[in-house]
């Protein structure tokens, strides 16, 4: 037990505090990963989440002061994004910790102007993590909410004027998904069939197993320079979860594509 927000004592049940954690945390990586366009996998997003559910226990802590508590924020944010994201460069890393931890700042703002607002017995925050006292039926109904919210926003964001897009492909009996940015230059084709191709930086694909034999070699005089790459023919191609009935060839670069974006096509010569 502990004094809650408004100095009364509160029961802390650890699996309710876990679990409930699990899921905010799995939302606010989920949003920073959209806002940044980070092509990013669901399983390291999960572990980043249970580790974020193990921490949220410092709210069992005596109430901490204000440097220490932001110090510890601060590395719990940065174990979250190299869990989630991993380390591509320290740039790129600090604008991912930045943004998450603004994200969840503004998150524990919201919780404490609703608690300053409206007294309620549910809701508690301490050194910066929030408790939800509710039943597993309602956590279970929040869940799924949550669920459908974020499925709803994947929608919505997947557009035709967008210039991000989903990407999933199937190989061999397998799914492989990514994100894509549409980019007007990118006119490269293979050769023999004249087919388009959507360029991914090997790191997106380095669990497909493709057959020498079934590889293209496909000649570039775009991408701030000229060479080849390896390309290959997926057995199905969905943009957007639709399915794309043409041939297009998925060529295969090693860091040629720069910065958060790993993967670039023309949307309008592919889906028009």
């Amino acid at each position: 037990m502990w004094d809650n927000s408004f100095g009364e004592l509160m029961t802390v049940y650890v699996d309710t505090l876990v679990f409930t954690n699990i899921i905010i945390d799995y939302i606010l990586l989920s949003i920073t990963g959209k806002i940044l366009k980070i092509n990013y996998r669901q399983f390291r997003l999960i572990v980043a989440s249970f580790l974020g559910g193990v921490s949220s226990m410092i709210i069992l802590l005596p109430s901490l002061n204000f440097l220490f508590n932001f110090v510890i924020r601060v590395f719990v944010t940065i174990i979250f994004i190299l869990s989630a994201f991993g380390y591509k460069n320290f740039g790129t890393f600090a604008k991912r910790t930045f943004v998450l931890f603004l994200i969840s700042t503004s998150f524990s703002g919201i919780i404490l102007f609703m608690l300053s607002a409206v007294k309620s017995d549910f809701i508690s925050v301490n050194n910066s993590i929030v408790y939800f006292n509710i039943s597993p039926f309602i956590l279970i109904i929040m869940t799924t909410v949550a669920y459908l919210l974020l499925r709803l926003i994947d929608k919505i964001r997947f557009d035709k004027g967008s210039l991000i897009h989903k990407i999933k492909i199937k190989y061999n009996g397998k799914e492989y998904e990514f994100l894509s940015k549409y980019d007007t230059c990118c006119n490269i084709k293979e050769p023999f069939s004249g087919s388009d191709v959507i360029l991914a930086e090997e790191k997106l694909l380095e669990k497909i197993i493709v057959p020498d034999g079934k590889y293209r070699i496909i000649p570039f005089n775009s991408l701030g320079g000229e060479g080849i790459i390896k390309g290959f023919l997926p057995q199905e191609l969905y943009i957007d979860n639709n399915k794309i009935s043409r041939e297009v060839y998925i060529g295969i670069t090693k860091d040629i594509l720069k910065g958060e974006v790993n993967s670039i096509f023309n949307y309008k010569s592919i889906c028009e």
